[in-house]
């Protein structure tokens, strides 16, 4: 018998505009995924409305540091996200 582990990382974000919270964005990032599937929700519809560009970026950077720790993961070298917006 031998012990089989698998590590995961929950990630979360906030996109806020003008300090109101628009959006929150989630993911679990396992090693050995091949893609990694970023779990979005909408706070404030208006908000949201007025700034779909400025939402969207967000959730595009919060994919990428999602692939990067998944990269990291991967290599053995999980690092910080680094990420303080």
């Amino acid at each position: 018998m031998a012990l089989s582990t698998n590590q995961s990382i929950s990630l979360s974000g906030v996109s806020t505009i003008d300090g109101k919270q628009v959006a929150t964005f989630s993911t679990v990032v396992s090693k050995g995924l091949s893609y990694t599937s970023v779990s979005t929700q909408i706070t404030d519809q208006d908000l949201y409305d007025k700034s779909k560009a400025e939402v969207r970026k967000d959730r595009n950077d919060f994919q990428t540091v999602a692939d990067n720790l998944s990269d990291s993961l991967e290599s053995g070298s999980v690092k910080s996200t680094g990420q303080t917006a």
